[in-house]
């Protein structure tokens, strides 16, 4: 049974490409024991989750039951075990992925890999983005160096409408955000580390005198992008802001700096919808 559990590892191992030595650094032993396995050997059974998480298979395939991992399983178990930072990065090139599958076209897996999007740089500033507009949903990505993001909305059988909600409370919203002193004070506050701060300082950091101040911060409070703290010292009650810890507004002031690109590259770029967008009811 052990040499069976050895020659499973080294299948696994050369197939995933991981040297014994980057396995066994990653479990916490030498290349020499990894090499003892392979040859023989088993390991100590409480090392085998482990080592059935970074070769991407469930511990009893190790002992020849051939079940690997579903690919949610896996991929979860990838990025759980990444720092941060390399989550991140993972986890955008599995989306970029995704997104070249849904093109249909197997060609542009190779032409357009994360490698290539790492040296895309926009000479104007503009941005280049990639758009899928379908009957079953939109992704839309930035892939400049200067910033990356991919959004990705799969279309409910109702249709987009029900993501809109409210036409006036929208437009309340947008009215507020056409307030440039509003977006002033979001701008500081989205600067700082979240911790409150007084009416006061806000005023001062942005040059916005303190009644006018108020008045915006009151709108964005109820508008549940800025909260309210109430200090109760000795003489009086202060309050103090911080932003909403969500940050609804960053992804939707980064549209907005989109919108406003004159020259959008389509790096890629397919319509094939052929209904309308929402359904103008």
């Amino acid at each position: 049974m052990s040499g069976m559990i050895g020659q499973r590892i080294k299948e696994l191992r050369t197939k995933k490409g991981i040297t014994q030595e980057e396995l066994g650094r990653k479990i916490g032993i030498t290349a020499q024991g990894v090499s003892k396995w392979e040859r023989g050997t088993s390991p100590d059974a409480e090392l085998l989750p482990k080592i059935a998480e970074l070769l991407g298979v469930s511990v009893d395939s190790l002992f020849g039951e051939h079940r690997s991992l579903s690919t949610d399983e896996a991929i979860i178990k990838e990025l759980g075990m990444m720092p941060e930072e390399e989550a991140f990065k993972r986890a955008f090139e599995l989306c970029w992925a995704i997104e070249m599958g849904l093109t249909g076209k197997n060609t542009l897996k190779d032409k357009f890999t994360p490698d290539i999007l790492d040296t895309l740089k926009d000479e104007n500033g503009s941005g280049i983005y990639s758009k899928l507009i379908f009957d079953s949903g939109i992704v839309s990505a930035r892939l400049s160096t200067d910033g990356k993001y991919i959004f990705f909305m799969p279309e409910p059988q109702d249709g987009l409408d029900r993501y809109l909600g409210d036409m006036e409370n929208a437009a309340a919203l947008f009215g507020l955000l056409s307030d440039k002193n509003a977006l002033l004070i979001l701008k500081y506050l989205y600067g700082r580390k979240n911790t409150p701060v007084s009416l006061s300082k806000i005023s001062i950091k942005t040059g916005i005198e303190k009644t006018t101040a108020l008045n915006c911060l009151n709108r964005l409070c109820e508008k549940g992008l800025t909260e309210c703290t109430e200090i109760d010292t000795e003489s009086c009650i202060i309050k103090s802001y911080t932003y909403s810890r969500e940050a609804t507004m960053i992804p939707l002031l980064i549209y907005a700096k989109e919108m406003r690109c004159e020259n959008i590259l389509h790096f890629v770029g397919l319509y094939k919808r052929n209904k309308p967008l929402l359904s103008g009811e």
